[in-house]
């Protein structure tokens, strides 16, 4: 038997509330336990499970999740099987992803752009002390809690201790893709997470990407080309946060910010009169 699921019909022992999202591989509900706690129940699609790889991609994420203990990373309480499907149950946050929070074409007020990204750095920091990379950090993989954000979705969390690198094999979004994982030689460390912040920072102080294209072009502007200056997209950017950006995205890893404490100390660095009075004009329209 194979689930099927909808809105208002029990699945297990969760009542489905609504639909978070939905993905190639799999869909995230609300569930309301029989305790009445409301918690987001990630499934594993009916294509999803005849896919080796996706069905041991699920214990991987929750294995990784598991190990991690923060404030600004998704908390997993448990995972298992219901009506032949995986699923991993783990808090909801009712709150929207960063990605929706962004204008396009516009820069965010640089003041809660800096502040998002220190607070991502401490979530990456504790990530990579035990021992997890999320390689897949991206605008719309961090939700919002009451405006702090939370880094959620490890479906393709790398586990140092046991990685699943496989040769040729990306294991990223293009938009944020390192170049070490452009090149597909093996595992990566923090520092692909870093590079995937720095891209996100850029856009954040920006309005715009580092780059653009086809998938194909956009890989290959990841590992060939430079980035514009950000300040060629926002003329009011400060030149030190210009430059923050733009060490993260360096193409060479030993070239970037090699912790996420040091990324962090250099956000926290900032002169604040940098950031008083820099709030975006577009948001006084």
């Amino acid at each position: 038997m194979s689930a099927s699921i909808a809105v208002g019909r029990p699945f297990g022992p969760y009542e489905v509330r609504t639909v978070l999202g939905k993905g190639a591989s799999s869909t995230v509900y609300v569930g309301r336990r029989s305790d009445g706690v409301d918690v987001a129940v990630k499934v594993l699609s009916v294509f999803a499970m005849g896919n080796a790889d996706f069905r041991r991609a699920v214990p991987r994420e929750f294995g990784a999740l598991d190990r991690l203990d923060h404030p600004g990373v998704i908390a997993v309480h448990k995972t298992g099987t219901i009506a032949d499907v995986l699923f991993i149950e783990m808090e909801w946050i009712d709150g929207p992803t960063l990605d929706a929070e962004l204008e396009a074409g516009k820069p965010m007020d640089l003041d809660r752009a800096v502040a998002i990204v220190i607070a991502l750095c401490d979530a990456l920091a504790h990530c990579h002390e035990r021992g997890v990379v999320h390689r897949d950090l991206k605008p719309s993989n961090v939700l919002l809690r009451d405006g702090e954000p939370v880094l959620f979705d490890f479906g393709l969390a790398q586990d140092a201790d046991n990685p699943d690198a496989e040769p040729g094999r990306l294991y990223a979004t293009p938009m944020t893709a390192s170049p070490e994982q452009v090149r597909a030689e093996g595992p990566v460390d923090g520092r692909a997470d870093l590079y995937a912040l720095g891209v996100t920072f850029y856009r954040l102080v920006s309005g715009k990407l580092p780059f653009y294209g086809e998938r194909m072009d956009l890989l290959r502007m990841h590992v060939e080309e430079a980035p514009a200056d950000p300040r060629q997209h926002n003329k009011h950017l400060p030149e030190p946060l210009a430059a923050i950006a733009l060490r993260a995205i360096e193409k060479d890893p030993d070239d970037r910010y090699q912790t996420a404490e040091e990324f962090a100390s250099a956000l926290r660095g900032l002169d604040p009169e940098l950031l008083a009075g820099r709030r975006s004009r577009w948001r006084r329209r």
